[in-house]
């Protein structure tokens, strides 16, 4: 009884926990991953599901199918319209807010912020319906019908804030000197601002990109509200109807495999700058 107990101590349980903690975790969030990709393999049913049962009897079938079926190029296609013209708009427009923030005075910038963090804070189903409404009262008497256009608008209305917090904290890291050098070079304010603002905001700029072409390709709720027949990938997952299709498993697969690529990448990236930094602090090149 005592060596039973003994194993299960709380010395023993906390030790267990603290050398686990972390793959327990990395299990729980990739595991599902695993298993989509390992699905991703296997056939589809007469009605175009994805058989989840494994079998061990796993083809590239759906990888092959998945690039003739037309409503998946179709979607996937649309979404790329959108993202094309959300991206650059949204974190443009982000940009010269965030300098303008930059230049102004701290009461227009405290005004400026909340109201960027408190559009990220509404709930997207009350943001989708306004803009229904909106284009109800505004879109529809001039003639126009619900389609691409009002779901390129209502991406950038609800991206542009996310770009804004993204880019902030940079842009208000950036020293007033670093500015007035340049002018006092004799360089423009466009010169200034293409060679010194913006090759500052660079690595914000990049992460504003990615987290707005993030929000626009998955978005569903505001989309599903004003795409009228439009259809995006989100909108054709989420309404895919009887089980799930096959394309949507095996796309969901390779951004999957797109995005474990990619950390690895990054992680190999920064191990090999580390090592060079470190060889040359030691004299090594």
């Amino acid at each position: 009884m005592n060596s039973f107990t003994d194993f299960f101590s709380k010395d023993r349980i906390l030790s267990f926990i603290r050398k686990w903690y972390i793959f327990i975790l990395l299990s729980l969030i990739y595991i599902p991953f695993i298993v989509l990709i390992i699905i991703s393999f296997n056939g589809e049913s007469s009605r175009g599901n994805i058989v989840t049962n494994i079998t061990g009897n796993l083809t590239g079938v759906n990888y092959i199918n998945l690039f003739k079926n037309d409503e998946f190029l179709n979607s996937l296609f649309n979404t790329f319209l959108v993202v094309i013209v959300v991206v650059p708009v949204s974190v443009c427009v982000a940009i010269f807010t965030c300098l303008g923030m930059w230049y102004s005075k701290k009461r227009i910038t405290k005004f400026t912020k909340g109201i960027s963090s408190g559009n990220i804070s509404i709930p997207e189903i009350i943001t989708g319906i306004s803009l229904a409404i909106f284009y109800s009262i505004v879109w529809i008497p001039l003639g126009l019908d619900f389609g691409y256009a009002t779901v390129v608008i209502s991406h950038i209305s609800f991206c542009i804030p996310y770009a804004i917090v993204a880019i902030y904290p940079r842009i208000m890291s950036l020293k007033v000197s670093l500015v007035n050098a340049s002018n006092d070079l004799g360089a423009s304010k466009t010169r200034t601002f293409m060679k010194v603002i913006l090759p500052y905001l660079s690595p914000s700029i990049i992460s504003a990109s990615i987290i707005v072409t993030a929000m626009s390709f998955d978005d569903f709720v505001i989309t599903s509200l004003v795409n009228g027949n439009f259809q995006t990938i989100s909108t054709s997952i989420y309404l895919s109807a009887k089980g799930i299709k096959a394309w949507i498993v095996t796309f969901g697969a390779i951004l999957v495999m797109l995005f474990f690529a990619g950390s690895i990448i990054i992680a190999l990236r920064k191990i090999i700058v580390e090592k060079r930094k470190e060889g040359r602090k030691y004299g090594f090149k």
